[in-house]
């Protein structure tokens, strides 16, 4: 087992995000196969809904609450994980469904389910398939301020489902240490945007040499193959080399924003620990 990528004492912005390097580099193909199946569970919620509002598309805004709920449990699930890998634990594929496996988790999904599925309502975003949105959707007040609400609730409850699956809080000492982000922990309500916009970075300076790379396999599959043999070697390297980049995106920015979690963590969660 890997050293643990933990800085002792409370985290900083540097020593959150190095450690979420720190784990992507140690158990980037340990982890792989298991965010592949992540993905999948994740991408289940997303068909059933969209299967739901084809059937009976006057209730999507209603099939929109399921579908937020089933993806808050298996982030839940797949937070334990990462704790474990983090804190240099034993973890198997099956943690992933930690929190399927607890009432305690479904209840903390489900008030965060129910103001996400809200708030989409509201926001004007969600529109029946294959119509544009209303003109005015992005100059109304109300807009802005169901967006500036989402973000803070996002954040929030983020925050809670890592204390609780991954410093071992209950639910209440979770929602209970979450607020300091609003207080006397309030740099941490940035952490989220911050990880997020070195991401984005990140991927802009790593399409460089993607982009040469598929840039150069194409031109060489022009002379040695054929369109159609072309088409497909291409559309497969795409595919591996995105799904590559997204699985150690995950790693990476979820690992950074659990260690940072511990600088909410209290007395209550392990002693402000990572699960033992």
């Amino acid at each position: 087992m890997p050293d643990a990528p933990l800085v002792p004492g409370q985290p900083s912005y540097r020593s959150a995000i190095i450690g979420g390097w720190q784990l992507l580099r140690q158990q980037f193909k340990s982890l792989a196969g298991t965010i592949i199946i992540f993905m999948i569970l994740l991408m289940i919620g997303f068909i059933a809904d969209g299967i739901l509002g084809a059937i009976s598309p006057g209730n999507s805004d209603l099939w929109r609450l399921p579908m937020y709920l089933w993806i808050y449990v298996i982030s839940i699930g797949f937070y334990h994980l990462l704790a474990k890998a983090i804190a240099g634990q034993d973890w198997a594929t099956g943690d992933l469904l930690w929190g399927i496996r607890r009432a305690e988790a479904w209840a903390l999904s489900l008030l965060p389910a129910a103001l996400a599925s809200i708030l989409m309502a509201f926001s004007g975003l969600s529109v029946t398939p294959g119509h544009p949105l209303p003109p005015d959707t992005f100059t109304r007040p109300d807009f802005w301020i169901g967006m500036l609400v989402s973000t803070l609730t996002g954040t929030f409850f983020g925050y809670v489902f890592m204390l609780y699956a991954a410093y071992g809080a209950t639910p209440k000492s979770a929602l209970k240490s979450a607020l300091h982000v609003f207080s006397n922990r309030l740099a941490w309500l940035f952490f989220p945007y911050v990880i997020t916009l070195i991401m984005m970075l990140a991927l802009v300076i790593a399409a460089i040499p993607v982009g040469l790379f598929l840039g150069l396999i194409g031109f060489l599959l022009k002379f040695l193959a054929t369109p159609a043999l072309m088409k497909l070697v291409f559309g497969v390297l795409f595919l591996i080399i995105s799904v590559a980049l997204i699985m150690a995106m995950l790693i990476w920015v979820y690992g950074s924003l659990i260690i940072a979690t511990g600088a909410l963590a209290g007395p209550d969660g392990q002693e402000g620990r990572l699960i033992t």
